[in-house]
């Protein structure tokens, strides 16, 4: 319903106006606001993967595309931009990371968990042959760590299993060949594409996998052991 206002003659108010339509100056700022923070973390998580682990804010600033005023204005020090990279890319690795039902060829399900950790670490690493200023490869964090186990846990449950008494051993094998470790190797020492990565993880893993359909092998004896080898 519209109202005409005394002593203004011409002029109406409208009741019931949408929120977009009684929206402040205010909201204009705090949704600009709200881009530039956004556009500096952003900036920020791709010089950590690029090879920087700890950017300028400079650095950040112009690959954001803003001054170097705004950095501070928004994040008060450079640290907790870091740390408000390092939550968005975590964000980003758990919903890249899913439990492999423990059913099925295993060679399809070795090819599932494989696939999902070269978007994963493709996503959390640097570049190959890169590595940041002060040579530190840094680890996923502990709770992704867990993610990661635990996908092992059931998706090659049966597999695992069936390697008896050497159940431990073996799964300790498919973490490390399978983990993050192992995939910067590659890439960065190896310098192989990721495609070219993700087949030799493929490989391995399906190796270690392919010997516990029957009984255990034969524990190898131990130092001053006889052998059980006839001439």
């Amino acid at each position: 319903m519209a109202v005409h206002r005394p002593g203004r003659p011409g002029t109406t108010e409208v009741h019931g106006a949408t929120s977009a339509e009684r929206r402040s100056p205010w909201d204009g700022r705090v949704a600009r606001g709200e881009r530039t923070r956004s556009a500096l973390v952003e900036a920020t998580v791709e010089l950590i993967r690029s090879g920087s682990p700890h950017p300028t804010a400079g650095q950040v600033a112009e690959r954001a595309g803003v001054s170097v005023r705004l950095v501070f204005h928004h994040f008060g020090e450079v640290q907790a931009l870091y740390e408000r990279a390092a939550a968005l890319q975590a964000d980003r690795a758990r919903s890249l990371i899913g439990l492999v039902p423990p059913r099925g060829p295993v060679g399809l399900r070795v090819r599932a968990i494989c696939r999902q950790r070269r978007l994963l670490f493709e996503t959390l690493g640097p570049e190959p042959g890169t590595a940041g200023a002060d040579g530190r490869l840094d680890d996923p964090a502990d709770e992704l760590v867990n993610l990661l186990r635990r996908q092992l846990l059931v998706g090659l449950r049966p597999e695992i299993l069936a390697a008896g008494d050497d159940a431990p051993v073996l799964f300790e094998a498919l973490d490390s060949t399978t983990g993050w470790r192992n995939w910067t190797s590659l890439r960065r020492g190896g310098r192989r594409s990721a495609a070219d990565a993700e087949r030799v993880v493929v490989y391995t893993t399906t190796i270690l996998v392919a010997g516990t359909a029957g009984p255990p092998p034969e524990r190898a004896p131990g130092p001053g052991a006889p052998s059980t080898t006839r001439p």
